[in-house]
């Protein structure tokens, strides 16, 4: 097997397979919670078993008019003014993240992802800039 090296890394965030966002920072963890199997008069465990995988992930992205979250649908906020002047609320849905390199190849990609955090900064004359904090129902890792 020949190594690879991925380079020119970038994260598009899609909805129903339309790109609504690219991230140009993105920090993954995926944990792996597993109980110890022991055997007795053994002092090391038996075997190892999974319990739960947990994926989180930190993007930094570009925010422009055209990929607002909540416009999206893809966050939680402020959907319409009602009758009586109540703020009604959007329900989050899921989207889609796939983080490839410049040979178009992927290296992640999270199926089933929820937008569960967002802080942004903004300074005069320049681009702002939010960091979103993802959780995701499992992974894919690079593909062939």
């Amino acid at each position: 097997m020949i190594s690879q090296v991925y380079s020119g890394a970038k994260a598009t965030i899609l909805i129903n397979n339309k790109v609504v966002a690219a991230a140009f920072v993105a920090d993954y963890s995926i944990d792996t919670r597993a109980t110890e199997i022991e055997a007795l008069d053994y002092v090391y465990p038996f075997e190892l078993a999974p319990e739960r995988i947990r994926v989180n992930m930190s993007l930094r992205v570009y925010r422009t008019p055209d990929n607002d979250p909540v416009l999206d649908e893809f966050a939680p906020g402020r959907a319409d003014l009602g009758t009586q002047g109540q703020y009604g609320f959007t329900q989050a849905r899921y989207i889609t993240i796939e983080i490839k390199d410049n040979y178009d190849q992927t290296i992640l990609y999270l199926p089933q992802c929820w937008l569960v955090r967002r802080s942004g900064s903004m300074n005069a004359g320049e681009f702002l800039v939010e960091n979103w904090s993802i959780t995701s129902i499992g992974y894919m890792g690079p593909s062939e």
